[in-house]
C-alpha cells in the first residue's frame, strides 16, 4: 500500500500535464469530450460574485440547448476588433432589425446591458462553480515557459525515482549481508 501511495503524487502530475498538453494541442476535442472548460476572470466586471484571477469551471451548452435568465454565461465577444471571452450574467433575448437573435448579457454591478453584440453561436456554456484567486496559476501553466519548467521536474522526479530504488536496492543487500550470521571458522592443526 505504501508502495502505491508514493507514486500518487507522480502520477497526478502526469495527469496534469498530460491535460495541458492536450488541451493546448487539441483544445476543442478535449472540451467536447469532457463536457466543461475552465476560464480566468481577467476584469472585475462580475465583482463580488466572482473576483478577479478567479478560475470558473463552465458546462459546455449543446447546440440544441439554451441558457435560462438570470444564469451566469461564458460567450465569444469581438471586443475592439480582438477575440474575448466574457463571464456574465444572462439576461433574455431581443430581435434586431435584421431578425437575428441578440442575447442580452450583463455584468455584475451594471445598470445596463453589455454593448457587445452575443448570438447564441457565441455562447460556450454556463457556469457551475469557481475557484478564487488561482487564475494567475491556471494562466502560468498554460505558457510554454510552465511545459518547459513541466518537463524539468518530471526529468528530475524520474531521476529521482531511479536513484533513489538503486540505492534502496544496494541499502538491503547491505543490510541482508550484515544480518547473515558469520560461519564459524574451523581452526586447523596439523
Amino acid at each position: 500500500m505504501k508502495k502505491v501511495l508514493k507514486f500518487v503524487p507522480n502520477i497526478l502530475l502526469i495527469m496534469l500535464v498530460a491535460y495541458i498538453i492536450l488541451i493546448k494541442v487539441y483544445p476543442e476535442k478535449i472540451s467536447r469530450i469532457l463536457g466543461y472548460q475552465p476560464f480566468v476572470i481577467l476584469t472585475d466586471s462580475m465583482e463580488p460574485v466572482i473576483p478577479t484571477g478567479s478560475v470558473v469551471l463552465v458546462k459546455n451548452l449543446k447546440e440544441n440547448e439554451e441558457p435560462k435568465k438570470g444564469d451566469i454565461i461564458t460567450f465569444n465577444v469581438d471586443r475592439l476588433g480582438k477575440e474575448a471571452v466574457f463571464t456574465h450574467y444572462y439576461r433574455g433575448t431581443e430581435v434586431q432589425e435584421d431578425g437575428s437573435v441578440r442575447y442580452l448579457t450583463e455584468a455584475a454591478l451594471a445598470d445596463r446591458y453589455d454593448d457587445y453584440v452575443s448570438h447564441r453561436e457565441d455562447i460556450i456554456g454556463t457556469y457551475v462553480f469557481h475557484i478564487p484567486y488561482v487564475g494567475k496559476y491556471a494562466l502560468f501553466l498554460k505558457s510554454p515557459f510552465a511545459l518547459i519548467e513541466l518537463g524539468i521536474i518530471m526529468f528530475i522526479m524520474i531521476i529521482y525515482e531511479i536513484l533513489w530504488s538503486k540505492f534502496d536496492k544496494e541499502e538491503r543487500k547491505a543490510q541482508e549481508e550484515s544480518e547473515q550470521p558469520e560461519e564459524p571458522k574451523s581452526i586447523c592443526s596439523n
